[in-house]
């Protein structure tokens, strides 16, 4: 074979040499990070949080058929009490213990059925503790519009109640920060948001 001829072979091998590499298939696989792949979800897939909490959150009537306000008078409560129009709002119907049923009393009774938890869903009944200082023996109940994870522990909420002023008015779209850990909600809007600060939570009423 001919120098030159020779020397246009090599040159041909090299550039093939160079253009297709000469690792093997290890070589051509991405460094590894040391995490998780990330996955992305398929178009309208919804996480396992979410379809949770999307049912649970439609279950119930909306706010206008649940609040027909019916003011109270002389030996006659007003309605609707904030335990029953969080039951319409979200269609919770279990636990019905009579006259009195109360927010804890409605809690320990879902809770011994398994339907309570210390971590807020959309759609969910929040039950605030009872609190001497605020004359709330019975505690407290509120329904749960959105849930915004903060941390693992910390949650921002939207919540709609019913009675905070003991005349049934209603309040609605009321922000407030809630530490499952700490089991303590920080409520920072609506005639709440002056006081309502470190309120010890029972825990929510998922279904």
């Amino acid at each position: 074979m001919q120098p030159s001829t020779v020397r246009v072979v090599g040159k041909i091998f090299l550039f093939l040499l160079l253009s297709f590499g000469c690792g093997g298939p290890e070589s051509l696989a991405a460094p590894s990070s040391g995490q998780e792949p990330m996955v992305e979800p398929f178009p309208g897939q919804l996480s396992s949080r979410e379809n949770f909490s999307a049912p649970l959150a439609e279950q119930g009537r909306d706010t206008a058929e649940c609040f027909p306000l019916r003011p109270g008078s002389k030996g006659r409560r007003c309605e609707p009490q904030s335990l029953p129009f969080a039951r319409c709002r979200s269609g919770i119907a279990s636990c019905r213990l009579g006259h009195e049923n109360g927010p804890l009393t409605w809690f320990a009774c879902e809770k011994e059925r398994g339907n309570t938890s210390l971590i807020p869903q959309p759609g969910s009944i929040l039950i605030l503790a009872a609190n001497s200082r605020r004359k709330m023996p019975t505690g407290h109940v509120a329904y749960v519009e959105k849930v915004v994870a903060q941390s693992e522990t910390v949650y921002r909420l939207v919540f709609t109640h019913t009675n905070y002023d003991r005349r049934c008015s209603l309040e609605s779209n009321i922000e407030a920060v809630y530490d499952s850990e700490a089991r303590t909600l920080d409520i920072h809007a609506g005639a709440w948001q002056t006081w309502g600060k470190d309120l010890p939570v029972a825990g929510f009423i998922l279904e």
